[in-house]
């Protein structure tokens, strides 16, 4: 497989300016079950019943695109979790990482740069068995990063949501020190309600 094409050539970066504190924004992506309302390929994710984002905690996602003809499940490993700096993990196949995904945040000009990166570890059959097919993953995952990102900076908008895609809504706030969930909330109105 490794023949095919160099990991170094599937790797992506993205980036948003948003109206928010890197806080909030952290508390948005790190809530992976929110993530599909701005995803695209993104159905469906769920932490393991007593987990929550901290490093080593582990999560199954469900996605679809119009690339495949059926919806496909994932399992992710938490590997960065540092409230408002970056929220990270990888797809693990078997026993080995397959890809990182990971979002940084940092302060500017009174919100947040978040940027998103994407990094194939190790190449399995499933991403693709050409260089072609793979260099189309890149493009794929390109589109999917920016439509993500421009969703989530939306959230933030003063403008109108579109009523098609609905605002995420958080279960619970989850203690890494405690590793529990230590209070419900939801998102009204751009605030948070605990």
């Amino acid at each position: 497989m490794n023949d095919l094409i160099d990991v170094r050539e599937l790797q992506l970066k993205r980036r948003v300016w948003a109206a928010a504190p890197p806080c909030k924004v952290y508390e948005l992506i790190s809530d992976v079950s929110a993530m599909a309302a701005w995803s695209p390929d993104l159905v469906s994710a769920q932490y393991d019943d007593g987990d929550g984002p901290c490093v080593g905690s582990w999560f199954t996602g469900l996605n679809r695109d119009e690339n495949h003809d059926h919806p496909w499940q994932t399992r992710m490993r938490v590997t960065e979790a540092e409230p408002a700096t970056a929220f990270a993990w990888t797809v693990v196949a078997g026993d080995a990482d397959a890809t990182r995904w990971r979002y940084s945040f940092r302060a500017r000009d009174g919100g947040t740069l978040i940027t998103e990166s994407w990094q194939v570890l190790r190449l399995f059959p499933v991403m693709g068995t050409s260089r072609q097919a793979l260099l189309e993953l890149r493009a794929h995952n390109a589109i999917s990063m920016a439509t993500t990102l421009n969703a989530l900076a939306g959230l933030f908008d003063s403008r109108p949501q579109n009523p098609a895609t609905p605002e995420p809504t958080a279960s619970s706030i989850y203690d890494c020190r405690l590793h529990r969930p230590v209070t419900h909330r939801s998102t009204q109105g751009g605030e948070t309600v605990v």
